[in-house]
């Protein structure tokens, strides 16, 4: 449990200063789908590639393919 002792509680104060900004910022339609995609590309579509291989190669290994 040493892990716990060692993340850092955010600070209400400066969670607070962060939502303001975010408000603040004047973000487009266009840019809310960017950051989408660019969530999706980065992170998603490895994530089920890897669980795809992984998948492909236990159908390998147990005979199903």
């Amino acid at each position: 449990m040493n892990f716990f002792k060692h993340v850092k509680k955010p600070d209400k104060k400066k969670e607070e200063e962060f939502k303001e900004r975010m408000k603040e910022e004047n973000l487009e339609k266009h840019d809310r789908l960017a950051m989408f995609l660019s969530a999706f590309l980065t992170i998603i579509l490895p994530c089920l590639l890897i669980l795809c291989i992984i998948c492909i190669l236990a159908m390998l290994i147990f005979g199903v393919l």
